[in-house]
């Protein structure tokens, strides 16, 4: 027995109806998720938070200085800085993908509309904010070479 097939299991054991769970293959995907350009306004969000990189030791090319403000911020554990260290971070992230052959977008899905970066070829838009914002929250470290890493490579391919 496989590791979904206790999931699964579980799952039957807790539905009233003694109804089996719905086999993933059954699942309706997402709504599909829209893209298009920046406007003139979002492109000055962008512009104001690449001006704070200097104050954070941020170099977007150089990802060990995105980790290194990172975890500064974490170790300091400041809630009150929390939105400028998400944007600045999260920022910083999508113009080191950028580098890797992202664009940045605005990206609409089911949840709502963000600034996201998008891969060079087809595929689903990085909600960096969201990214960072999610590891914010459970003060996350040794995450961000790891996941930008990937997904430069995943750009790639």
């Amino acid at each position: 027995m496989g590791l979904l097939d206790r999931f699964r299991r579980r799952d039957d054991a807790d539905d009233p109806s003694g109804e089996p769970s719905p086999d993933l293959a059954d699942v309706d995907p997402v709504d599909e998720v829209a893209t298009r350009p920046l406007s003139a306004e979002e492109e000055s969000r962008l512009e104001a938070a690449r001006l704070r990189y200097d104050a954070h030791g941020i170099v977007p090319e150089d990802l060990a200085t995105v980790v290194g403000a990172w975890d500064a911020a974490v170790a300091r554990d400041d809630e009150g800085e929390a939105s400028e260290v998400v944007t600045v971070v999260a920022t910083a992230i999508g113009d080191h993908l950028v580098g890797h052959g992202y664009r940045w977008v605005m990206s609409t899905d089911p949840f709502g509309t963000d600034l996201a970066v998008e891969p060079p070829r087809r595929g689903v838009p990085v909600v960096v904010r969201t990214l960072v914002a999610v590891r914010w929250m459970n003060r996350e470290t040794g995450w961000v070479d790891q996941v930008v890493g990937h997904l430069a490579r995943s750009g790639r391919r």
